[in-house]
Parts: C-alpha cells; sequence; structure tokens
C-alpha cells in the first residue's frame, strides 16, 4: 500500500559526518579527504521501473505501464499491486549490496521511477501541487543503510521522469497518450519539485555519491537549449537545499550529445555518457575526452552493459585506463546470460507470455497471481542463477590475464572435467572463441558471443542438456576450427590414462585434440556421428600419459564440423614405463618457417642433432629442405623442425621419421613414423603483389566502414583522422621494389604512411604518399608510387598521417625498378630517365611541357557580340599545325611562335597542337570563351517600411536612377528610401548592351488591390503599415463572411487565394493601424 502525504514532508535523514562525501576537483571526483575515487558501480536495472525486454514482453507490452495495464486484466488491480510490492521487495536486497561489496564494487546507481515518489500530473487533486509517496524514499533509505558499512555509494538515477524524457518508451515508461516531460511545464516542475525534496532528504548523507538528473533523454530538442534549461532549474532547485553531492549530466540521444550543455553551470558537476555495443579500442573515447579536458569537470560512464565478458572487460580497461569511473547494468533479468543474476522463467509466468502473443489460453486470475508471485520469488538469491563469471570479468580480469579455477579449485583426476566448467578469465588466456562480442554499433552486424545462451556470459558457446552420464547440465558446442578451452586439473599422479569424452553430434568429421601446458596429449582425434546433437556417447582416447601436480589441460577444436562436447573422465591405466615413444601430434610454428613435433615424453636434447636427414617435410606434395632440428627451451616434449623458406596458411604438410637416434629423458627411442599431419595454424596472409581491400583488415582503429559506388564494390575506410590505422598480414616472396597504387577519394590533401610493424611494435616506414582532392566522397582516383620490401612474413600497417579522405584498396605491383609505371616485366627500356614520358613500351616519347605554350583568351565585349579571340604562343621554336574546333566553328593553321583566332562567339573550344616530323606527339587544351553576365536586379521593399534594398549582379558599375536622383556604385548592394505614392526605378551598368531594369512601386498610407477584377489570386500592397497581423475578411453582397484569414506580413505585399469562391460582386475589409478600408472587388 502506497502512502500518501500531502504539501508536508514526513521524512527522516540519518545525519553523518561528511567524512566520505563526494566532490569534484578538477577532473577528478575525490572524497573530503581529496582522495580520487574511482567509481567501480552496479544498477538494479527492472527493480523500480520494468522495461519490456527484462521481462521478455518487448513487441507486445514495451513500458511498465503497458506491462502493468496487462496484469491487471489478467488478476486485477489489487492482485498487481500485491505482485509489484514484491517485486521491489525480493529484486534489490541487502543480501545483493553485500555481494556487490564482496565482489568489488564500491557504488550501487539506483533507477528510480517517479511514481514511486510523487503522482503523476493527471491524478494530482489540484493542478500545480504535488502529493508525496514515501514508497520510493522508503527504497533509497533502505540501500542506503546496507551499502553504509561497506563504504559503498549510491547515486540516484531519475530512470523514468514525469511524463518520459523519450520517445523510447520501455527505457522511461514514457505514454505517447500524454503530455512528455518535454511538452508540458507541469511535468517539469514537478520534476523539479521531486529532485529539491530528494535532495533535502539527503543533504547530510555522506553515501549519497550524487544526483544523475535525467537518464538518457532521447528527444528532438534543437540546440539541447530546453535540456540545459531543466538542468539549471533541477540544479537550482537542489541547490537550494543541498550544497554538498555531485550532479551528474548526461546528454541527449541517450546520454551522449553534450551539445547546448556547456559551459558547465555548477562547480561541483560532472559530465555523464552511456557506451553499448560498440568497439573498445585504444581511441574510441575519443570523441568524449576532449569534453573533460575543454570544461575540466570529470567524466563518469553511467552506463553500460548487455554484452559479453570479453567486451566488459576490455570496456572497464578503456574506462580505467582513461581515468573514467563506471556503472553497469543490470545486478538481475530475466532469462539472460550477461547479467550476474538470471532469473528463470517459471512456467505459470510463460502460460502468461503464451497468452499474451496469442500463443496459449488465458490464465485463471489465480494462476496468473501465482504465476507472478512466483516469478517475484525467483528474484531472490536463492533462487537465481548466479554468473560468477561476470563479476569476475569486470573486476579481477581487467587487472590480470591470470586465469582461474571455474569452480574454485583444480579439477582432480582421475576424475571427470566439465567441458563448461572451464577457467575463469580472458580470451586467448581461459579460452579462445572466434566470436566473443557484439559491436554492432561499429560493424553494424550483431552477433551472439555465446550462441547456446546459457550457463555462462564468455565467448564459448554452451547449451543445455539432458544427458545422464557426467555431465552438469551443460555442453560446449557450435565450435569452430582454432578454438579452445583450458581448464586448471590437479592430477594426483603421473601415470597413464584413459580419456573418456562424452560428444553428441550429427556429423562425421569433427577434429579434436588435448594438450597439457600448451603440449599435446593425444594425436587428433577424428569423432564419427553419435545419431543426434543431443545424442551423447563415449569416446575414448588410450595411452595419454599425464604429468603430476597442477597443470593446465586444453581441448582444441581442429576444424569446424561441429561437435558437442559434454564431459572428459580421465582413469589410471597403468605406468608410463609400459608406454612406447611416439609423435602424437604436430602444427605450425608462430614464425611460419618451423614444424613442431609433440611426442609422447620430454625429448632427450643432445640426441636431436644431425637429425635433419631423418625427417621428410612434404608441402603441398613437394618435398621441403630441413635446415635443422632443435628443442623447446620451455616445452620439453616438442621436436622443431627449421625450415628453409616459409609456408602459407592453406598449405598441406606432412612429416616423416625414419630415424633411430632421437630418444626421451627416459632413455626410450622415438618410434618412427609417416605422414605425420601437421594442423597448419598459420594465419591468412596476403600474398604479395596483390590488390588488398581496406576493409580486410587483421585490426583497425580509428577509422569506419561505408559501402562504396567504386568499381568493384565492397566498402571504403572513412572518417580519418592522423593517428588511425589499419594493420594487414602479408608475405613477401622475394626482396625487391614494387610498384604501389591507392585509390583515394576526398575534398583535402592527406597523407598515407605504409609501414612493416616487429613483434615488438617498432614500425619501419616504407613509404609515405600524398593523396590527392578528387572534389568528392565517391569520386576516385588512383595514386601511385614504388617501395621496396623484404622478403618474408610482415605485418604491414596503413597509417594515416593527416586525414580528411576515403580510402577503397590498395594495390602491389611486380617492380617498376626505373620508376616510369611500366613494370618490369613488360619494360623495353628499363633505364628510363627520371620524369621522361613513355610509351606502354616503358620506351621514351618526344614530348614539351606544358609551359611551353602560353595561352591568352579574351571574351565578348557584350553578349553575342561575336568578338572574343585566342592568342596562342611556343617558347620552343617548330614547325606547329593546331586545329581550333568549338560549337559551328572549326579551322586548322600553321605557326612557329605565335598565332591568334578573332571573332569569336562565347563557347567551349577544343585547341590542339601537332608538330611537322613527330607523328605521336599532340597538346590540346580546352579553352572557353565567356561573355558578360545578364544583369540582374532584385528590388525588395522592407516591410513595414518605405526602405527599398536592391541586390546586383552582371555588371562591373551600376547607375540605380529613383525618383530622377541618380546613384552610381560598385557594389553588389545598395538600399534607398521609397517616397509616399508612385516610385519609378531604373539600373543599368557601364555597357549598354546589358539592358536597363525597370520597376515602378508604389508606397501609399493605404491598401492597393490589384488586380482587380481577379481570377485566382489577389494581392494587396499594405503600404508603410507596421501591424505584425493584419486581418482580411471578404462578404458577399447579402453580408455573409466569405473569407476570413489573419495575416503576419513578412512584405509590403499580402496574397489572397480567391480561387474557389465563385464569380460575382464581393466587399473586401482590411484593417490596418490606421482604419478599416472596404473595396468592391470582382471575380470572374
Amino acid at each position: 500500500m502506497k502512502n500518501y502525504v500531502l504539501f508536508i514532508s514526513l521524512m527522516f535523514t540519518v545525519l553523518f559526518s561528511w567524512g566520505q562525501g563526494l566532490h569534484t576537483q578538477g577532473t577528478q571526483i575525490v572524497n573530503s579527504n581529496n582522495e580520487e575515487v574511482l567509481l567501480r558501480g552496479y544498477g538494479p536495472g527492472g527493480w523500480q521501473i520494468m522495461e519490456g525486454y527484462m521481462m521478455q514482453t518487448s513487441g507486445f507490452a514495451g513500458s511498465q505501464h503497458e506491462i502493468k495495464e496487462k496484469l491487471v486484466e489478467l488478476m486485477g488491480e489489487s492482485n498487481t499491486e500485491t505482485f509489484f510490492n514484491k517485486w521491489r521487495e525480493n529484486h534489490f536486497t541487502q543480501r545483493d549490496v553485500d555481494s556487490l561489496a564482496a565482489w568489488g564494487f564500491n557504488s550501487i546507481r539506483i533507477p528510480m521511477h517517479y511514481n514511486l515518489f510523487t503522482l503523476p500530473i493527471e491524478e494530482e487533486a489540484v493542478a500545480g501541487e504535488n502529493t508525496w509517496i514515501e514508497t520510493g524514499f522508503e527504497l533509497i533509505d533502505d540501500v542506503l543503510a546496507w551499502a553504509a558499512p561497506h563504504d559503498i555509494y549510491v547515486i540516484l538515477d531519475m530512470h523514468a521522469t514525469p511524463g518520459g524524457q523519450g520517445a523510447g518508451s520501455e527505457i522511461n515508461d514514457y505514454d505517447p497518450s500524454k503530455p512528455s516531460l518535454w511538452e508540458s511545464q507541469e511535468n517539469r516542475d514537478k520534476l523539479v519539485a521531486l529532485w529539491t525534496r530528494i535532495a533535502d532528504r539527503y543533504k547530510n548523507n555522506e553515501w549519497i555519491g550524487g544526483y544523475d538528473l535525467i537518464n538518457e533523454t532521447h528527444w528532438n530538442l534543437p540546440g539541447n537549449t530546453l535540456l540545459r534549461e531543466v538542468f539549471e532549474d533541477i540544479t537550482a532547485g537542489i541547490r537550494s537545499v543541498d550544497t554538498n553531492h555531485i550532479i551528474y549530466i548526461e546528454g541527449n540521444s541517450y546520454a551522449n550529445d553534450h551539445s547546448g550543455l556547456t559551459p558547465p553551470w555548477d562547480d561541483n558537476m560532472v559530465y555523464s555518457f552511456h557506451k553499448y555495443w560498440s568497439n573498445n579500442n585504444p581511441g574510441d573515447l575519443d570523441w568524449i575526452l576532449p569534453l573533460r579536458e575543454q570544461q575540466n569537470v570529470p567524466l563518469w560512464m553511467g552506463e553500460s552493459g548487455e554484452n559479453s565478458n570479453t567486451w566488459f572487460t576490455d570496456a572497464v580497461s578503456l574506462f580505467e585506463d582513461n581515468n573514467i569511473g563506471w556503472a553497469w547494468w543490470a545486478v538481475r533479468k530475466i532469462g539472460d546470460i550477461d547479467s550476474p543474476y538470471a532469473i528463470d522463467i517459471n512456467p505459470g509466468y510463460q502460460d502468461i507470455l503464451d497468452y499474451w502473443q496469442g500463443n496459449g489460453s488465458q490464465p485463471t486470475q489465480t494462476e496468473a497471481f501465482n504465476s507472478m508471485m512466483a516469478l517475484a520469488d525467483n528474484l531472490l538469491v536463492e533462487n537465481s542463477r548466479f554468473r560468477k563469471d561476470i563479476p569476475d570479468a569486470l573486476i579481477r580480469q581487467v587487472q590480470t590475464d591470470e586465469t582461474i579455477p571455474y569452480n574454485g579449485t583444480a579439477s582432480v583426476i582421475p576424475g571427470v572435467v566439465h567441458m563448461s566448467d572451464f577457467d575463469l578469465g580472458k580470451n586467448n588466456f581461459a579460452y579462445y572463441d572466434t566470436v566473443v562480442g557484439d559491436y554492432n554499433l561499429s560493424t553494424g552486424d550483431y552477433t551472439a558471443w555465446n550462441s547456446g545462451w546459457s550457463y555462462r556470459n564468455d565467448g564459448v558457446d554452451i547449451e543445455k542438456n539432458t544427458d545422464d552420464v557426467n555431465s552438469n547440465g551443460f555442453h560446449v558446442g557450435f565450435v569452430e576450427q582454432g578454438e579452445w578451452m583450458k581448464y586448471t586439473v590437479n592430477i594426483t599422479e603421473a601415470a597413464v590414462y584413459k580419456a573418456t569424452v562424452r560428444i553428441a553430434t550429427q556429423e562425421t568429421g569433427g577434429e579434436f585434440y588435448l594438450s597439457i601446458d600448451d603440449q599435446e596429449i593425444t594425436a587428433t582425434q577424428v569423432v564419427s556421428s553419435t545419431g543426434g546433437w543431443t545424442q551423447f556417447s563415449m569416446f575414448e582416447i588410450e595411452d595419454i600419459i599425464l604429468p603430476e601436480g597442477q597443470h593446465s589441460l586444453k581441448l582444441h577444436i581442429n576444424n569446424s564440423t561441429p561437435v558437442n562436447f559434454s564431459s572428459i573422465e580421465f582413469e589410471n591405466t597403468g605406468t608410463v614405463e609400459t608406454v612406447a615413444l611416439k609423435a602424437l601430434n604436430g602444427k605450425t610454428a608462430a614464425n611460419e618457417k618451423s614444424l613442431e613435433v609433440t611426442i609422447s615424453e620430454p625429448v632427450l636434447e643432445a640426441s636431436l642433432n644431425a637429425t635433419e636427414d631423418q625427417f621428410t617435410v612434404l608441402i603441398n606434395g613437394q618435398e621441403k629442405t630441413v635446415t635443422s632440428v632443435t628443442a623447446d627451451p620451455s616445452r620439453d616434449r616438442l621436436i622443431v623442425l627449421n625450415l628453409e623458406d616459409f609456408f602459407l596458411s592453406g598449405d598441406v604438410i606432412t612429416v616423416s621419421y625414419t630415424g633411430t637416434t632421437i630418444e626421451s629423458q627416459s632413455s626410450k627411442t622415438l618410434n618412427t613414423f609417416t605422414d605425420l599431419i601437421i594442423n597448419n595454424v598459420a594465419p591468412q596472409r596476403v600474398v604479395i603483389p596483390a590488390l588488398i581491400q581496406v576493409e580486410d583488415y587483421d585490426f583497425m582503429e580509428g577509422m569506419g566502414l561505408e559501402d562504396t559506388s567504386d568499381e568493384g564494390g565492397g566498402q571504403n575506410l572513412g572518417y580519418t583522422d592522423p593517428g588511425d590505422y589499419a594493420d594487414y598480414s602479408i608475405f613477401v616472396p622475394q626482396t625487391g621494389l614494387y610498384g604501389i597504387k591507392l585509390r583515394i577519394a576526398g575534398f583535402s590533401q592527406g597523407q598515407i604512411g605504409l609501414y612493416t610493424v616487429d613483434e615488438n611494435a617498432v614500425e619501419t616506414e616504407l613509404i609515405v604518399m600524398n593523396t590527392v582532392i578528387t572534389n568528392g566522397w565517391q569520386t576516385w582516383e588512383t595514386i601511385a608510387d614504388n617501395l621496396t620490401i623484404e622478403k618474408g612474413i610482415h605485418t604491414l600497417r596503413m597509417r594515416i598521417l593527416t586525414g580528411g579522405f576515403n580510402f577503397n584498396w590498395m594495390e602491389f605491383d611486380y617492380p617498376d625498378s626505373d620508376g616510369d609505371g611500366v613494370l618490369d616485366g613488360n619494360d623495353a627500356c628499363p633505364n628510363t630517365p627520371e620524369g621522361a614520358i613513355v610509351d606502354v613500351t616503358g620506351c621514351e616519347i618526344f614530348s614539351l611541357p606544358t609551359e611551353n605554350y602560353v595561352l591568352s583568351v579574351y571574351s565578348e565585349t557584350c553578349r553575342s557580340q561575336n568578338n572574343g579571340s585566342i592568342a596562342l604562343s611556343a617558347e620552343e621554336n617548330y614547325t606547329y599545325t593546331v586545329s581550333l574546333s568549338g560549337e559551328n566553328y572549326a579551322t586548322t593553321e600553321t605557326f612557329s611562335s605565335d598565332i591568334s583566332f578573332e571573332n569569336l562567339s562565347a563557347g567551349t573550344y577544343v585547341l590542339c597542337i601537332t608538330i611537322d616530323g613527330q607523328p605521336e606527339y599532340e597538346q590540346c587544351f580546352t579553352i572557353v570563351v565567356i561573355e558578360p553576365d545578364e544583369l540582374i536586379v532584385n528590388a525588395d521593399r522592407v516591410a513595414y517600411s518605405s526602405s527599398l534594398n536592391i541586390t546586383l549582379d552582371g555588371g562591373e558599375v551600376y547607375y540605380i536612377t529613383l525618383n530622377d536622383e541618380t546613384f552610381i556604385t560598385d557594389e553588389s548592394s545598395i538600399a534607398l528610401t521609397l517616397s509616399i505614392g508612385e516610385n519609378i526605378l531604373s539600373v543599368k551598368t557601364n555597357k549598354e548592351c546589358q539592358g536597363v531594369y525597370e520597376k515602378t512601386i508604389v508606397v501609399g498610407s493605404e491598401p492597393i488591390l490589384y488586380p482587380n477584377p481577379v481570377q485566382d489570386m489577389l494581392f494587396i500592397n499594405i503600404g508603410l503599415t507596421n501591424l505584425a497581423r493584419i486581418p482580411v475578411e471578404i462578404y458577399d453582397l447579402t453580408g455573409k463572411l466569405i473569407v476570413f484569414k489573419t495575416y503576419s506580413p513578412t512584405s509590403n505585399t499580402l496574397s489572397i487565394d480567391v480561387s474557389n469562391i465563385e464569380s460575382g460582386f464581393f466587399v473586401l475589409k482590411i484593417t490596418t493601424s490606421e482604419k478599416t478600408h472596404n473595396y468592391k472587388i470582382i471575380k470572374q
């Protein structure tokens, strides 16, 4: 039951000393000891305001008031109120606050619904007054009491304002049938009053971390003027009672548009932004960081989440690297994996959802009520699914790459290891998955990081199962080549083991293998169909040698044929001495020039000497030279075969061994083997020469992708700024000079650098090229140059040195040693001098510089006078033949030094020059002979005045005559004063051929109507009247009002459409500041 308090404040405030209270100090948030506080927070989303997507009701009940209306229809007002009370009671409790503290969080951002504190304006008994409700205050009081013992700050977030602050109704309970916050002064007044009351209640509480005034405004507010006005009004209200606490300001457009909200209007203020579904690269906060530095205020990332653990860790690292505190969303949600607590959908609530979607029958009132109360009970920690991986990703994984056992202690071998219980940790450390987050705001494509959407929020794809053998209810599926999972295990005894892998698959051919401490312990295993994706069976692997102690076990996926993995059970089957020394597996090394063969026991390094000839390496069926055989200093079961040359991704590689000299440290002799398949894990590389589409990068920082209209389609890089870069993996088969072409579009000249990057991130410059101006973002041109690249594998970095252009592709050609634009393979003249003009074979041809010619073009003196001319002179003395052609004109002449063409009309001409004795030579120019512009005059009278503004174009000197007074000007505009009555205006230039502009302008104190009689449009010259609004009435001869309209004139002439009036006689009445005028008009 809500407690209403009308006009009287019945509040209690727990008073504290201001020992821990937060305030701003420059760009930092500090406590009262001026110690910086980096806020790490969580928000109980869905507690005070339900959102449809969190309730699984989006599409048919997105906002809370819609959900509530549907519940009232199902189970009545009283039951619905009981449910909401229980929902709020269970959704966020002291146990949740205790957990947040234990996990390492120091703040809570409470999303508030205004209707738990005050009535909507539509329900107020007296308009403009405020009825206060204690429910919301009591909820905050509870959280403050729970948070204080843990030194946790509570930030109050107005998530749903009176009327709603955005058209997206789910997040702020906006009802389009009622005025929004921005459409109602009453709603805005109520919001100011509510914040003032909140501030007054908590003004002395040191654990209030501040006031987040309006969450995620998303409304068309030009210049954000009204948004700032409301913020300033709220600030004034708060500061009238509370001068202590921080005020957090979110921008428009879901918090991120702060235009119009600077400079800050309070000296204890923080700008807040939100971040969802975008990249987390080092430069991805460059759009918001200048706000902090320019305004000298802190930044706070007030809301983020709804993504994978990888995204979470990377985002928090990005924030904290930039000294920005943050708050996450949300502590619990229904049927989701990206919150610490997942709320199960009970069968009764599922029935309600099905009914609302038209897929089931209507529950009874009792059934609906019981189902909703069961859902509310599922909110409690003891009834929720705890996702331990999420707080770990947000706190611990930000600080370390270390992995830890998922269940707290290492899995014991002999025993069962569940595949879904891989270690807690980052991608590439606890597991590797090809899809690890959703970056749709940056890429345009949504990706599900866990395709099974179960159990954990990591990139590994996990599904539920009902298998009853060695199962924890979940399995790993949707596997792709190269993926792996890591498990910390404690092996009780060094021995030989049998591994029984619990798998299910509908396809044959899936491959996997196991490793310990990154050394294979099995050969690559090939799986046959078990009959279905949920039909699990045992897959046994014998004779696995495992060392004693704590180690890292990995399950490696060797191809993309799908297999579901539930568990592995290890059984001790004997001693190591009973098993022969054999080769288990092989893979390519990171240097892409070595092969790694793993054997079953540690190798005796001395036994590898002079064994090169005992190995046969075939790459795509061709034998390759082994230059040396070495041990690996950190992996004692590895034999490294070093090759003479590089291999590429996609190459088929096998190794055979026919020797007898290689031994283990336990003195066993390595068994020979034939055609051991080497797992080729070399990365994809572009083999030079080749064309590289710039969107095919390995990594990119700072730029954006957009579709291109250039030939070939695809995408181009845009939004280029200095420091942006993209990396590409290339292989250069031979050192040499290569031609390089870049495809460019844009409005400004930029600069691109190409570099190779070594393993220590050191860049070596290959070339720097200036781009060209194409005068269009999709108007493309190609620039070319040459560069030298060393043989080998490289990371090629394309770095923007000066931005402002688009970039579509880069192409590496075979070498062009003399730089004449003809590749060496096609160059018949390989040593052409620099700068020479060559033909398609690369041989120099006769040429003259364009500056050999001087062209002078003279326009017509007047339009259509046909007295333009062209003069041509040549610096070098040759016998030239010149042809000039244009519309209705053609002539050919010879000359040696100069020539002219007279009596030309205005137009475009093509002038081409040839030279006797040089048949391949021709130089052409396009020439335009112009004529004077037409005289253009615009004479506009200023409304309500006698001023006349005249704009002029087309002439050099203007002669303006008004009422026999002449003015001379070479300016493009002039202002003159009109007289009462008829004004005669004429304008001419210093060229008679441009004619004379004439206009009569009538200025009177009384309106003038024309034309009369009238057919469609009647004009009224209103003279010098200065009324802002002028009523016009038309009556028929019986006195009946036919037309009435009030005009707001912007000029001295009103336009009245009378086309819909029948023919006849009428009386027009117009009222000016002087008097009322009546006119007889005839409608034809």
